[in-house]
């Protein structure tokens, strides 16, 4: 094991090198403001089926290297425009995937599998206060953050700041897709899909594996309220289209060509809307709502209401609707699905002191088309109703802190109970720090019970211990950083015995 983390951290540290040389070459020439981190970690763990095989062992190591260099313009006067560079890039690497599951014939394949794969997180130039300090200019990979969710792109984005507050922005690109050798995630795009390169792969073979070579174009528009002390708002649009050829096939047929489709259609299209208002020491309200056009379905919405109590006290109250809906391609888009309400209350306690508190509390009711306790046995007695069902279940959370001196103890607790079953327990954590700040350690006790009532043998109570050190350097390179371990195991009639060994090394290397 320590070779292959010392050899991956070794090319991990070439390329901070690499950049280290890049920003100390060019800051000779240019006064501008760079800053280098770096993070590497390394988990060895495995796991179990619950069915006892297969038995899966984990090698997983993960680096991510950020550049971030301010004010990289030649004027930098009071009322010259303000240009930076972010980057960050991501591998992800797993030493314990075996040769099965990257051979489509085995029965262990699957499908988009990679050893180490290479993301670019974002990568983006921000050019702000353009042509008389109305326009902002933003080109490269980039994420946004609104009412329709984490999102992002490749392309570029222009905003320009109106009269009365108002800021209009548009944005032309590319989704980030994994089938095309962009160094990209997957993690972005919509539900229900699988996709990645099915290079090596048949047509008929694995063809829930959707092809993905080729781009997905994105638009977008949003006008937004902003700057004012006590107001915000976003209104949002956003539309991606799919031009991947896929099978369209309902069966093989070794007599008849498999049907293909490769027009441009909608991959996902919606709007959104968020707003708040907030008054210090009096209370806040928000609220989004998100409306899917491909589905003509509301997505997502949310209402909430904040009240500053005396006392160092906050009551609250939360609405929350959501609709699961999919990419254009998903075949889920075909079946009967509904969605889901939470309405919960909370009080937080936040005095200066040592001690603080916070609890929720309500209730979750999740609709289905037909009675989950009794839609089998009338499937048999062939009286299916598909009716709709509302399952309530009352769900409650609580949290307290107490710091003691370098140290916080913290106790957290959940249930959510129903027809269908339970799921209660808690977690109780330490955290310590010594020496001034140098080395610090962690300890944590978590105990919870699940019950379902429509599979009972898969009931069970699982404990789970970790135990964690840390130690930052007093000076040298690492002086601005962390090296850490955890150590997890977990227990349960259903899994057995699970270990997770996690090694930590988070650094700033200039700033």
């Amino acid at each position: 094991m320590r070779g292959v983390v010392s050899t991956a951290m070794g090319r991990a540290g070439a390329a901070v090198s690499v950049v280290l040389g890049f920003a100390a070459t060019t800051s000779r020439a240019l006064a501008y403001d760079a800053r280098v981190d770096a993070t590497f970690d390394a988990q060895f763990y495995s796991l179990a089926s619950p069915f006892g095989d297969p038995y899966i062992y984990r090698r997983r190591y993960t680096s991510t290297l950020g550049l971030d260099l301010d004010d990289i313009q030649s004027d930098r006067s009071r009322h010259a425009p303000r240009v930076s560079f972010r980057s960050r890039l991501r591998v992800d690497g797993d030493f314990g995937v075996t040769d099965a599951e990257r051979n489509p014939s085995s029965n262990a394949y699957i499908p988009g599998l990679n050893r180490s794969p290479v993301e670019v997180m974002y990568a983006y130039l921000d050019a702000r206060g353009l042509v008389g300090g109305v326009f902002n200019v933003r080109l490269g990979r980039q994420y946004v953050v609104d009412a329709l969710g984490f999102w992002s792109f490749d392309g570029g984005l222009v905003e320009a700041e109106l009269p009365l507050h108002l800021a209009l922005s548009g944005f032309l690109g590319l989704e980030q897709r994994t089938g095309l050798p962009m160094l990209a995630s997957a993690r972005f795009s919509g539900d229900g899909v699988s996709r990645g390169d099915r290079t090596g792969l048949e047509m008929g073979q694995y063809a829930a594996f959707l092809d993905d070579s080729a781009i997905a174009p994105a638009r977008g528009a949003a006008l937004e309220i902003r700057g004012l002390a006590n107001f915000h708002s976003r209104l949002s649009y956003r539309k991606v289209e799919n031009q991947s050829t896929v099978l369209v096939s309902s069966f093989f047929d070794p007599t008849q060509p498999l049907r293909t489709y490769s027009a441009t259609r909608t991959s996902s299209e919606r709007v959104g809307y968020s707003a708040r208002l907030d008054l210090p020491e009096l209370f806040a309200v928000s609220g989004r709502a998100a409306y899917d056009l491909y589905n003509q379905v509301v997505s997502d919405a949310l209402a909430s209401v904040d009240i500053y109590a005396p006392a160092n006290l906050i009551v609250g109250a939360d609405v929350d609707y959501y609709y699961p809906t999919f990419d254009g391609d998903s075949i889920f888009n075909f079946f009967a699905h509904r969605g889901t309400t939470s309405a919960l209350g909370r009080v937080s306690w936040l005095p200066r002191g040592k001690l603080d508190a916070t609890a929720s509390f309500g209730l979750r009711w999740f609709q289905t088309s037909g009675d989950p306790l009794t839609f089998g046995d009338q499937q048999i007695a062939g009286t299916p109703s598909l009716k709709a069902s509302t399952r309530p279940d009352y769900v409650g959370q609580a949290a307290s802190r107490y710091r003691i001196g370098p140290g916080v103890v913290g106790l957290d607790f959940a249930t959510q109970s129903g027809d269908s079953g339970h799921r209660v327990g808690g977690d109780l954590t330490t955290r310590r720090a010594f020496g001034g700040g140098r080395y610090d350690s962690l300890l944590v006790a978590s105990l919870y019970d699940f019950r379902d009532s429509l599979r009972p043998t898969r009931s069970a109570t699982s404990f789970t211990y970790v135990v964690g050190a840390g130690l930052r350097p007093a000076s040298g390179l690492l002086g601005r950083g962390r090296l850490g371990f955890e150590w997890e195991h977990s227990m349960s009639r259903l899994v057995g015995q699970r270990f997770r060994l996690l090694l930590t090394l988070d650094f700033t290397v200039l700033k």
